[in-house]
């Protein structure tokens, strides 16, 4: 997969003295992948790997820090104006939202916020930063509800009820009163006290209240830090570590697997207390893990772990001629970029959907695509997005590693550093030592007598570069040169001259010698083989714990307080239990219903 430039700069190690040739483990790992450059290296075997050691370790003492104050993502606040306009009124909200959402495009994305000493990747959820951009879009688009929800005496009426249009002011006070305790706590997500319920209902003044004032209350509302983020006081405030009320555990089940407020029966169930008991809870986490909401949030976990987005047009090079030859007849559109897309967050989410293992969501050969172009690319008809999906024909397609959102690059190279990268850091959670300064910017390209192999080992595999790209990144982007810049399956490689000509077609060399961990290396010749070590190695279960724990608690782990969630998390994980299990284990575990003020 092709990646931004500067990517480029931190990958090419061209002759520089700061490649270390060191796999590097996160920072919650212990020392496993301590092997450097210098080490001797052990002739590979034709054995089959053991499982790496444990990742994570537990200190039954330690107190997990939480975020003093969650701020809503993007998304999240995105679902919740759409949850709070369709309380309101639940006929008009598609409409109200279309007239609203130009002024929710103006509210900043969430950055991509990266682990320390992570070359790439992160996750948006990760960055709690405050702009003065996001607390003047957020005004602004309180104010556009507000207007659309009270752009009429009907939809006023409709707000307040009867006592709004029964001709009398007197009782306007109440009516406004009502309407606060009632849609303001479900926006807000807790019942509102008799004080606040005073202050928010004072905003519109004396009565009458008409139809600005009630639009400058719901601003007010919109505005509020209940509404923009997850504020947490737990239930005992003597104590550093506080059980959550129910109306905030109901709220952090509800953004953690739907990013959305809590729905009707999750609110019931903190209103009557039963959340709060173990079989109530459970029932609770069970009907989110099986709901159709629970996509959204892992489509947006998938996309930002394995960079989805990073992949460019796929029809941005079309005038050119190397590219025109190398594609052929039919030149791919966006389209079948975003089917790309759907096709790996689709193969998430009927493993989890199926009740498979993570093993499973790394092996899985079907195509989840109704575009004909990607289908193509697999071998397979287009799938209609109901019953089973077409098994890909070719046993060359390893599972996850195949999808052609891994493997396409939007140009006619292939980009084996970059995909080499991609297996170590996002499928392994290994960090690669950073490259110099002086690195070269420009990713190899295949000449018109050069394989792109040749090109990158010619570029990278001299002087202190060699131990980095030899013993890590290079190996497993090899492997994947079986397959072409469009993840169509190859067995020869065409090199062309600038005007598009091909000058020759050598065969493609997949063989390379992978180091997974530690001393452990095999001498891998396809895909399915190295995704076979890569699960025998059980890192990659290790990895996801790793960075669904980072997507969904919206931070980096420390090492020293997150160790016994993470190897529960890692536990299910290597199990073979269903991945949904992975998920559960992190609901499940006690520093979730709980509230660390350490």
């Amino acid at each position: 997969m092709t990646s931004p430039r500067h990517l480029s700069l931190l990958l090419l190690c061209a002759g520089a003295v700061a490649c270390t040739g060191r796999i590097e483990p996160p920072t919650s790992v212990g020392g496993n992948d301590s092997a450097g450059e210098d080490d001797p290296a052990p002739p590979a075997s034709s054995a089959p790997i053991p499982p790496a050691p444990e990742q994570f370790s537990c200190d039954a003492n330690a107190v997990p820090v939480d975020l003093p104050l969650p701020r809503l993502s993007r998304t999240q606040l995105g679902n919740s104006l759409r949850f709070a306009i369709a309380r309101a009124l639940p006929r008009e909200a598609d409409a109200i939202w279309a007239k609203v959402a130009p002024t929710f495009a103006r509210y900043p994305t969430d950055q991509r916020t990266p682990a320390p000493g992570d070359l790439k990747g992160g996750y948006s959820r990760l960055d709690q930063s405050i702009q003065q951009a996001q607390i003047d879009a957020m005004y602004d688009l309180g104010q556009a509800v507000a207007q659309e929800l009270t752009g009429s005496d009907a939809r006023r009426n409709a707000l307040l009820g009867s006592c709004a249009s029964d001709g009398q002011t007197a009782n306007d006070r109440a009516c406004l009163e009502t309407f606060i305790r009632g849609w303001g706590s479900r926006v807000l997500r807790h019942p509102l006290p008799a004080a606040e319920v005073t202050a928010f209902a004072d905003i519109a003044g004396s009565t009458p209240v008409d139809r600005a004032a009630v639009a400058d209350v719901i601003t007010a509302l919109l505005n509020s830090p209940w509404f923009l983020y997850r504020v947490e006081h737990g239930t005992d405030a003597s104590q550093p570590v506080s059980p959550l009320s129910a109306f905030e555990l109901a709220s952090r089940l509800s953004y953690q697997f739907w990013q959305a407020p809590p729905d009707d029966e999750l609110w019931a169930g903190a209103v009557n207390g039963s959340l709060l008991t173990e079989a109530g809870f459970a029932a609770q986490l069970n009907r989110m893990l099986q709901g159709p909401q629970l996509r959204s949030s892992l489509d947006e976990f998938v996309s930002e772990w394995l960079r989805l987005e990073e992949l460019p047009s796929l029809v941005a090079l079309r005038n050119d001629p190397v590219y025109q030859a190398f594609v052929g007849e039919e030149m791919p559109t966006d389209a079948a970029r975003t089917a790309m897309f759907e096709d790996v967050q689709l193969s998430a989410w009927q493993t989890i959907v199926s009740g498979g293992s993570v093993s499973d969501f790394l092996h899985d050969r079907r195509s989840y695509t109704g575009d004909h172009y990607l289908a193509s690319i697999y071998g397979v008809p287009v799938w209609s997005g109901s019953g089973p999906a077409p098994v890909i024909p070719s046993q060359n397609r390893g599972g996850l590693l195949t999808r052609a959102a891994l493997l396409a690059t939007g140009t006619a190279s292939t980009r084996p550093i970059h995909k080499g990268y991609m297996v170590r850091n996002a499928l392994l959670c290994q960090q690669v030592g950073a490259p110099p300064p002086n690195a070269s910017d420009r990713p190899p390209s295949p000449t018109e007598d050069m394989t792109t192999r040749q090109a990158v080992t010619q570029l990278t595999s001299g002087g202190s570069c060699g131990g980095c790209h030899n013993q890590i990144i290079n190996p497993p982007g090899f492997v994947l040169e079986g397959f072409d810049a469009l993840g169509r399956e190859r067995s020869v490689e065409r090199l062309y001259d600038p005007r598009g000509h091909v000058t020759n077609t050598p065969p493609v060399d997949t063989v390379a010698e992978v180091r997974v961990y530690g001393s452990e290396r095999r001498l891998v010749s396809s895909v399915a083989e190295l995704t076979q070590l890569i699960d025998d190695s059980q890192l990659f279960e290790s990895c996801i714990a790793l960075q669904y724990f980072r997507f969904s608690q919206a931070r980096v782990e420390s090492t020293s307080r997150d160790g016994c969630l993470l190897s529960e998390m890692e536990a299910v994980a290597r199990s073979g239990a269903p991945m949904a299990d992975m998920l559960k284990a992190l609901a499940n575990h006690p520093t979730f219903k709980q509230r660390s003020f350490q």
